[in-house]
């Protein structure tokens, strides 16, 4: 048994009081939360810094870790699209294995213990199944024309039971409002289980469904993809899909040009809010207007995204450029939002993003100053 104390610890919801000690079990679970006045010192082991749970990476691509230091900088949604798609299947199957195995280790080392992750295929489906991390694996379905929704999803449902084989979590998701039909996006949400969507992640997206001329046409031309049939809903792509969301976790991801109006017309929704700050960064040059989320900052998560659209895979990272390039957001709730929100938006609360009683969500050890952490 081990009598843990520290500076301060946050809980994954607020800090506890300064007196507090962790008692751990022999086998690392959280056996209580006690005074120090109630343990005898020698027995107590201090550490400098603030003690919370393990971080949670609520949006990740383990997939695409070996595009690292391939995709060019700040080119822009569309440009980025077809770097992804003209390259991810130019190396071998052990150079993606062992970039994944890389990642894999290196998001544990830095204090990851569950992940939210995107795949469109298996390739992850072994790493993580040997990982160290607990994964939520989001199937990721892409299919604009609304006449291939049916195929799209049955397709979608057989890669979801082989990933069942390896006895990995996850669910079905659509890739963005852009690339996947309404009637797909209700298909997937009527299951019921978490759900992701790239949201709003550039203002060609708006345009394009307000019925604007937009990049969208040259990007869908060059795919040899024809959406002749496609009527422009002229509103947001939030608003044209957000009805069909069901009432079980739903997290959008990105929301670089989200306005104000779709935060409000998504309140309704169980919607959690996630920001890959460094991946705006690396592809648009861009970050969201923070201001519109004030409302929802229970509701706000971080991911990384992939190593196609970042350098490193490190929410710490992810929590610093927010907290630097913004006031709006206190310290207390980006350090919600990097273990209790993630983990509720992913629906692994009941074993992560808190301390809990006879259970480990993982221990992190972190300085914060100067509003960083």
């Amino acid at each position: 048994m081990r009598f843990i104390k520290a500076n301060s610890f946050f809980d994954g919801t607020t800090f506890l009081a300064n007196n507090s000690v962790l008692v751990l079990n022999d086998d690392t679970t959280l056996k209580d939360i006690v005074s120090e006045y109630d343990i005898e010192k020698s027995n107590i082991e201090y550490f400098e810094g603030t003690i919370m749970p393990g971080f949670v990476n609520a949006h990740c691509h383990l997939e695409l870790s070996h595009l690292k230091n391939n995709i060019p900088k700040n080119t822009g949604l569309l440009e980025f699209a077809k770097h992804i798609i003209s390259k991810r299947h130019t190396f071998s199957k052990e150079e993606i294995r062992e970039a994944m195995l890389e990642a894999d280790t290196t998001m544990y080392e830095k204090g990851i213990v569950a992940v939210g992750d995107i795949s469109n295929g298996t390739d992850s489906f072994e790493t993580k199944s040997r990982s160290k991390i607990f994964y939520h694996t989001f199937i990721e379905l892409i299919g604009f024309n609304p006449v291939d929704s049916a195929t799209v999803f049955d397709k979608g449902l057989v890669l979801l039971h082989e990933l069942k084989n390896y006895n990995l979590a996850g669910s079905l998701a659509p890739h963005a409002p852009y690339s996947v039909s309404a009637e797909l996006i209700k298909r997937i949400a009527d299951m019921n289980l978490p759900f992701s969507i790239h949201n709003q992640e550039s203002e060609e997206e708006h345009k394009f469904f307000m019925g604007e001329k937009s990049a969208f046409d040259d990007f869908y031309t060059s795919l040899n993809v024809d959406i002749s049939w496609f009527n422009p809903p002229k509103k947001s792509s939030l608003e044209n899909y957000v009805q069909a969301l069901s009432h079980e976790n739903s997290v959008l991801v990105h929301n670089t040009f989200t306005s104000a109006n779709d935060v409000s017309l998504a309140k309704e929704k169980n919607v959690f809010w996630c920001f890959c700050p460094n991946a705006n960064v690396y592809i648009e040059n861009k970050l969201p207007d923070y201001t519109v989320f004030q409302s929802v900052e229970n509701r706000i998560c971080l991911g990384t995204d992939s190593l196609a659209s970042n350098t490193q895979l490190d929410v710490m990272s992810e929590a610093n450029l927010i907290l630097k390039h913004t006031n709006v957001f206190s310290v207390e709730t980006i350090l919600k939002a990097l273990t209790s929100n993630a983990a509720n938006a992913l629906g692994i609360s009941e074993n992560f993003g808190r301390f809990m009683l006879g259970k480990n969500a993982g221990l992190n050890l972190v300085e914060i100053e100067n509003s960083e952490i």
